[in-house]
């Protein structure tokens, strides 16, 4: 996978969810699942949309960190 050729993710923040961030590309969105669970034991939900995947990390996680860690993701890739 190449990092120019990934689709940037919407990352949100609410009051209700926290930090949220969308990936449309589910492929990638299992791999990123993988890696926040497998490398990095990251807590997270997920639910499944007809526009893709969102993972929610929460109110105590911050906008910066979770774009870190999908940078991280993409690098590692």
């Amino acid at each position: 996978m190449s990092a120019g050729h990934v689709t940037p993710p919407a990352i949100a923040e609410t009051a209700e969810y926290g930090v949220t961030l969308r990936l449309s590309d589910t492929q990638l969105a299992d791999e990123f699942d993988d890696y926040l669970a497998e490398q990095c034991y990251v807590l997270f939900n997920q639910a499944f949309d007809e526009n893709g995947v969102i993972f929610y990390f929460g109110q105590a996680s911050e906008r910066s960190k979770v774009l870190a860690l999908f940078e991280e993701f993409l690098r590692q890739n």
